[in-house]
């Protein structure tokens, strides 16, 4: 029988907790800053809550992942793993910059189309209309 499973993910949008990234192990010495952002303590530290925010999500999507593969659905599945935005960062989110327009894109249909390609094609997320209503039928 077909189904639709949509996760909207509130993480990493603005609200984290300060300093959870460091709480959890990650270190601002492996911090990569943007070059249009100060290299500070702050930044980095902020940039590491970031990091952890996203690990949350990927953890989250890892056992979505697994649980429709313990049903059997996994091979079968359209699965479309995306962003509203770019990164929450000045010069970044909701501004026509590099950091703001790119966004994470993953696709996967294990059952339909090979995987391992990557594509650094620009890509409008209303294109992916056409994509999921023919998939449709």
């Amino acid at each position: 029988m077909p189904f639709s499973f949509w996760y909207g993910g509130s993480e990493p949008h603005r609200g984290f907790k300060k300093g959870i990234g460091q709480e959890n192990g990650l270190d601002p010495a492996e911090v990569r800053v943007p070059p249009f952002l100060p290299d500070t303590p702050e930044v980095r530290d902020d940039l590491l809550d970031y990091c952890f925010e996203i690990e949350w999500f990927d953890a989250h999507l890892g056992r979505m992942l697994d649980l429709l593969a313990e049903m059997g659905e996994l091979e079968n599945t359209l699965v479309i793993v995306t962003s509203d935005n770019g990164m929450a960062f000045p010069r970044a989110k909701a501004n026509v910059y590099e950091y703001g327009i790119h966004m994470p894109l993953a696709i996967s249909w294990p059952a339909s189309v090979p995987g391992g390609r990557t594509v650094d094609d620009l890509v409008n997320l209303i294109d992916l209309t056409a994509t999921i209503y023919e998939v449709a039928g």
